[in-house]
């Protein structure tokens, strides 16, 4: 044989090997809660490529630029592989995962032993929502030793939402009209093509771009309320470009032109609803000429939105996270509701129900109000820090569980006293970049007796950590969509195996609590069912025991690659149960305190910080994620400071310039950049951004390449919900000078 030939014959068995070596997994992304589908492209145990699942009929091959970064997140060179454990001197030093559990077990048994379960927190972010047996799994760990500190990032986002607003209002059980045959829809504060997330009713969060066009299409009226012109509002054929803080307003004004104008759903107000003629009564105040004013927009434009939207005869109001942190939250969740309640946008006796979902059971749906459950309100754990503040009871695809107000968690750590917080387990989270109050925040952590954080870097938070636990990332783990398994308006699932293995010594992170529980001899339940203490069990049985008499029996999800609406008997609700059903509270105890104060606010100024500083979300960045991914930080290195022409002009500013920030509570370093899609008066910048405040690592020095993090302008305890705790995360007061050189 020749060279030549020699050379042919070896490349071509090389090609052989590598096609052997080389497959396709149908999988799904996990940056966000959208969960896109999406093909990975393994050789040799490797990850090499990821692109859309084209052939996903939901979907449609949609995917974001976030989420095609994770092949660089897995290999990223900052990315942990081994536990790390903090050694006296403050450095990290490598340690085995078991070796690691061993110590923290030992340590979490010491401190439950001499200060109660109490002592021992969980905080569980964005990303601990990713993994579809984490929150069971811990929740079952906190549920084990009697700890009612579990904490989530949940209750600084939306808890008026998904905790305030069904509890005293009450709910509609078959649900309210989905986006997918909605005449109209009403988007207060959601930019879901930036976010990508959603709520039913609104603009979907998987394949949201699609979504606005095919609305378009057939005629879907889209009423945005935002105080900037957001990509989905630039989308919209009404835009109303609100002064922050003034939404509530905006809405108790609408209830008032749709009562006036009798474009209310009569019969259904009178059937099912209560307190109605309360409602009206004390919104009457909220006239079109006053809310105009104080609002900023035209009194035409509010005239527009109410009938539009009062016309209908389908679609829904939904909120999104810039007015749930801002002014008055609960008060314009609850309005929100009250113009989908009065309105009747929810569907009927003899109606299709969307999605009942495929991993939950198979249950009868009546087409009736669920009655508000006060209750849950003022009972349970009591917080140590603020007066009539219990656990807040979050309606969540599992039903309704409780959790502890993280905007109070700090406090509950300093607070001296029986059930002071001692130990801190954070999953997926970095509550020093996303908590209110972030230098109380860095104290109530550098406080506490024991910090681990699962973390796959060292994060800001991870910095202050006695153990880091490296956790394996989404591709690395099997899942399944239990998260969204409602949210679709189709039956649609999707499980994912594990696409590559991990390279190193990591876990997951429901793995982490079930071995502190076999550590600490306890004894775990998931779904009423016992968890095998003996042997670490399969994922797979877990997930089995969460899903136990679904609808659709986990392993045939199993069975399928890639996602598939599956194909169900259509759900068609029932006619009201007389023995169960109740109303819809339109005007509970308290509302007429919340008006008043709203309507107090319409006419507020403070003449020392004249600007209003709203949350954003940006196209590269996830919270805290995105900014050490190479693509996304070459967009942005900082979140910058956007103001727009004017204001920019009246403070002497250029594009560009190092300013400062201010609030009353504290101050922080920005690079102002001009932005027009926003009012004069109103500045706009990213949440979670920035490093830790200690001082001795210069985080004023680098804000150009980690940019600066607004919770240090926060007072955590001014200005608080009732029920929630909920602080005013957006709408904050600030002036902006010129940073002195």
């Amino acid at each position: 044989m020749t060279l030549k030939a020699a050379l042919v014959a070896t490349s071509s068995l090389l090609e052989l090997v590598n096609t052997m070596t080389r497959k396709e997994v149908k999988t799904y992304c996990r940056f966000c809660h959208a969960y896109c589908p999406m093909v990975a492209t393994v050789e040799n145990d490797r990850l090499t490529a990821l692109a859309p699942d084209t052939d996903n009929e939901i979907y449609g091959g949609y995917t974001c630029v976030k989420g095609r970064q994770m092949l660089e997140q897995i290999y990223q060179p900052e990315r942990l592989q081994r536990s790390q454990k903090r050694q006296p001197d403050g450095s990290l030093e490598a340690i085995g995962s078991q070796q690691a559990l061993d110590e923290i077990a030992a340590k979490l048994g010491e401190i439950l032993a001499e200060h109660g379960p109490r002592a021992i927190a969980s905080y569980n972010g964005t990303y601990s929502f990713q993994n579809s047996a984490a929150h069971a799994v811990a929740r079952a760990f906190h549920g084990a030793i009697g700890s009612p500190s579990f904490y989530t990032s949940v209750t600084i986002d939306q808890p008026a939402k998904v905790a305030i607003a069904p509890t005293r209002m009450g709910a509609w059980t078959a649900g309210t009209h989905m986006w997918n045959d909605s005449d109209v829809s009403l988007v207060i504060g959601n930019n879901t093509l930036i976010s990508h997330f959603s709520v039913p009713g609104g603009v979907p969060s998987f394949s949201p771009a699609n979504a606005l066009r095919e609305g378009r299409k057939r005629g879907l009226k889209l009423i945005v309320i935002d105080p900037r012109e957001s990509e989905v509002a630039k989308r919209a054929d009404l835009h109303l470009q609100i002064k922050p803080g003034q939404d509530a307003a905006l809405l108790a004004c609408m209830i008032q032109i749709i009562i006036r104008e009798e474009l209310y759903d009569k019969d259904f107000c009178a059937e099912h609803t209560q307190g109605f003629e309360a409602l009206d009564e004390a919104t009457r105040r909220f006239t079109p000429e006053e809310v105009a004013r104080a609002a900023g927009i035209p009194e035409e434009q509010i005239f527009a939105a109410a009938r539009i939207f009062g016309a209908g005869p389908r679609g829904a109001a939904v909120t999104g996270t810039g007015p749930e942190m801002g002014p008055h939250p609960n008060l314009m969740q609850h309005l929100s509701q009250c113009l989908n309640a009065i309105c009747g946008r929810h569907t009927r006796a003899g109606e299709r129900v969307p999605n009942t979902g495929v991993l939950t059971p198979e249950a009868p749906v009546h087409a009736q109000a669920m009655p508000p459950q006060p209750q849950w309100l003022t009972e349970g754990v009591a917080s140590r820090v603020v007066d009539d503040v219990f656990e807040t009871t979050v309606l969540s695809p599992y039903g309704p569980l409780k959790e502890m107000p993280t905007g109070l968690m700090a406090d509950e750590i300093l607070t001296p006293g029986e059930g002071k917080i001692r130990a801190l387990i954070c999953v997926g989270g970095n509550p020093l970049l996303a908590c209110p109050d972030q230098e109380k925040m860095h104290r109530a952590l550098a406080d506490l007796d024991l910090l681990v954080c699962i973390d796959i870097k060292e994060s800001a938070t991870a910095q202050m950590a006695d153990y880091i636990l490296a956790p394996k990332v989404c591709l690395e783990r099997e899942d399944v969509t239990l998260l969204t398994d409602i949210w679709h308006d189709k039956p649609y699932s999707q499980y994912s195996p594990q696409v590559v293995p991990a390279r190193g010594d990591e876990v997951e992170e429901w793995q982490v609590f079930w071995e502190l529980g076999q550590r600490m001899e306890l004894a775990l339940e998931l779904n009423g069912e016992p968890v095998d203490m003996s042997q670490l069990p399969p994922k797979l049985d877990l997930l089995r025991s969460m899903t136990r008499g679904s609808r659709v029996p986990i392993d045939d999800i199993v069975a399928r690659e890639g996602g598939h609406v599956i194909d169900l008997p259509d759900v068609i609700a029932q006619a009201a149960d007389p023995a169960t059903r109740g109303y819809l509270e339109l005007f509970p105890e308290g509302l007429d305190g919340e008006l008043e104060s709203a309507f107090a606010d319409m006419h507020t100024v403070d003449d020392d910080f004249p600007l209003l500083l709203i949350s954003r979300r940006m196209k590269y960045t996830h919270n805290s994620t995105g900014p050490e991914l190479s693509l996304l930080r070459a967009k942005d290195s900082y979140n910058p400071t956007f103001m727009h022409s004017d204001d920019l002009t009246a403070l002497g500013l250029t594009d560009g310039d190092e300013i400062s920030v201010a609030s009353r509570h504290g101050a922080i370093p920005g690079i102002v950049r001009r932005s027009d899609d926003i009012k004069p008066g109103v500045v706009s910048m990213s949440h979670s951004w920035g490093g830790s405040p200690d001082p001795s690592r210069g985080v004023d020095d680098q804000f150009r390449e980690m940019g600066s993090n607004t919770n240090r302008l926060i007072d955590n305890l001014h200005q608080l919900e009732r029920y929630s705790a909920m602080p005013r995360l957006s709408s904050i007061p600030v002036a902006i000078c010129k940073r002195a050189p």
